[in-house]
């Protein structure tokens, strides 16, 4: 009976462990600055850029593009609108994991300095691909390396 317990007690801690992230880098960026990451699976690459333009009502307006999808989006500082995630590339089918994806998260603005602290988080899931480059970049000049 002991055994059963523990090893029910093991598999629920399991359910609650925290999450190991690939990658997860905390970063500064001014107005229209942006922030570049390359990812690269098997022969795949693809790039992932982001920038904020405005802060209204204490909200960070964010543009994003992902494998040449753009997306626009508002974070806030509070708890429930604070972050905004993608998927990076399809689950293998046959797992169970959670596909892979990128999360940004609002952290701080600095009024006087009117520079914006974000977060960025990776989650591997079922898939193996690597960061092969990641940098900021002023106002979109990262096509011309």
């Amino acid at each position: 009976m002991s055994k059963i317990l523990f090893l029910l007690l093991c598999g629920i801690s399991l359910l609650f462990a925290p999450i190991e992230w690939k990658a997860q880098n905390t970063i500064e960026l001014k107005k229209d600055e942006f922030y570049v990451m390359k990812l690269q699976a098997n022969q795949a690459q693809k790039t992932l850029y982001f920038r904020w333009t405005l802060l209204k009502n204490d909200g960070l307006v964010m543009h994003l593009n992902y494998d040449s999808f753009p997306h626009q989006f508002v974070l806030y500082e509070d708890y429930q609108r604070n972050c905004y995630k993608i998927a990076l590339w399809k689950p293998v089918e046959g797992y169970y994991k959670e596909e892979p994806y990128f999360m940004l998260c609002f952290k701080d603005y600095k009024r006087v300095e009117k520079i914006a602290t974000l977060k960025y988080y990776i989650y591997e899931g079922n898939r193996d691909f690597n960061i092969i480059d990641e940098r900021k970049v002023a106002n979109g000049s990262f096509g011309t390396n």
